[in-house]
């Protein structure tokens, strides 16, 4: 419910301040983390399904945040990555991403926020 809520919560900053889904931030974040990958490796690495990817990425590349090259190992596929647009558009995101952070984690003290971290740490280490 907790990571329902927080996800819910930032949405409000990238739809409304940058008018994009979730599952558009999503393809950035990924592109912004990885440079390129095709729309099946972003479906993966996003946990998206083809549809909704598919989606995303045309949104995206309507509106110049993204661009598509045919990739170099597969015809078939086409290599994604961020444009300048998108590359300037994912720093000010994660600008309010961190100040988003900030004033979520300002309620609990550095020792709370290290014992918070440490066992979310492990929940994720123990999930893989």
């Amino acid at each position: 419910m907790l990571s329902s809520k927080l996800s819910n919560s930032f949405a409000k900053v990238y739809s409304d301040k940058y008018q994009l889904t979730v599952p558009q931030w999503r393809v950035i974040a990924h592109l912004a983390e990885k440079k390129t990958l095709t729309a099946k490796e972003i479906c993966i690495e996003a946990g998206l399904d083809k549809s909704t990817t598919s989606r995303a990425v045309k949104q995206l590349l309507d509106r110049e945040i993204i661009t598509g090259k045919q990739a170099k190992t597969d015809k078939r596929a086409t290599e994604l990555a961020l444009t300048a647009k998108g590359n300037t558009l994912y720093q000010e995101l994660s600008n309010d991403a961190a100040k988003w952070q900030d004033n979520l984690f300002k309620s609990l003290s550095s020792e709370e926020q290290t014992v918070l971290f440490s066992i979310l740490q492990k929940l994720d280490e123990k999930s893989n």
